[in-house]
């Protein structure tokens, strides 16, 4: 018994062996994206201070016109005649002047009714938004433009209208970019130049097809 066991196995064995196919590895396809979303550019212009409105092909600041007309009572949303455009889909603010000040249009206002510039407009938002604010100050939050080293260039952190429409702050959804391929070495695109010259080989790099590796890291 203890003989014809393994015998069986062995038999099994060959039979799989003499029955299958060699097995095809696929290859993934080269995922197509948008390379305009690998751009280290704001997504959004920040407002300079004063804030300056294009209108009728004129650059003016807010208090320009608002102090040509009184919309003192325009702060519900509802009732506004202008900036129509404007969705404000943020939390509990139902009022412009949760953000802006009633007196001098050109400036924000916090809740104690002391007003600062737009130059300043992470402040308005720590002022709600506490965690995340603390989160942006250390670089967790947020994004940073420039060098890790900061001994090589300079570093620039993004402020929160850079990023978010202040009116309506929440993002959609994001189409993610393709993933790793671990089949790169035999995938399509340029080969790693600098292959046949370096004994250290980065995985992430294509191999040149027509290499040995390449012919049989397949295999």
């Amino acid at each position: 018994m203890k003989v014809i066991i393994p015998l069986v196995f062995i038999a099994l064995a060959i039979w799989f062996l003499a029955l299958s196919s060699p097995a095809e590895i696929p290859i993934p396809q080269q995922a197509e994206f948008d390379r305009a979303d690998l751009e280290v550019v704001a997504q959004r212009t920040e407002f300079p201070d004063p804030p300056l409105i294009e209108n009728a092909g004129l650059q003016m600041t807010c208090v320009e016109c608002h102090s040509i007309f009184d919309s003192s009572g325009e702060g519900n949303t509802a009732q506004r005649q202008q900036h129509l455009h404007i969705v404000l889909n943020h939390g509990m603010n139902a009022s412009c002047y949760n953000c802006h000040s009633n007196e001098n249009r050109n400036k924000l206002i916090l809740k104690d009714g002391s007003e600062l510039g737009y130059s300043q407009v992470q402040n308005l938002c720590a002022s709600c938004h506490g965690p995340t604010f603390r989160d942006w100050e250390k670089g967790i939050h947020g994004r940073t433009n420039g060098y890790w080293d900061a001994t090589k260039g300079e570093q620039t952190r993004l402020v929160c209208t850079q990023c978010h429409d202040p009116h309506s702050p929440a993002f959609g959804k994001l189409k993610p970019l393709p993933g790793p391929n671990t089949l790169r070495m035999r995938g399509g695109g340029p080969p790693d130049p600098d292959y046949k010259h370096s004994k250290k080989h980065n995985p992430l790099i294509l191999k040149p097809l027509n290499s040995p590796e390449g012919e049989s890291s397949h295999e």
